[in-house]
């Protein structure tokens, strides 16, 4: 969450860090926007194949 400053300058709080980073990271690995989805689920991948194995049920 944004805070404000005495001067009105919004700062960000520190309790959104570790989100960013694990967006970050999703995005860099494809999770999100990626250019393959899964049929089912929706999510996203890098890869055809990641996507087709994502919500496959093994027997």
């Amino acid at each position: 969450m944004a805070g404000v400053k005495e001067d009105d300058v919004l700062v960000r709080d520190e309790s959104f860090v570790k989100y960013e980073r694990l967006l970050s990271k999703a995005e860099s690995e494809g999770r999100i926007d990626g250019p393959n989805k899964c049929l089912v689920c929706g999510m996203r991948y890098l890869s055809k194949d990641e996507a087709d194995h994502c919500c496959r049920i093994n027997t």
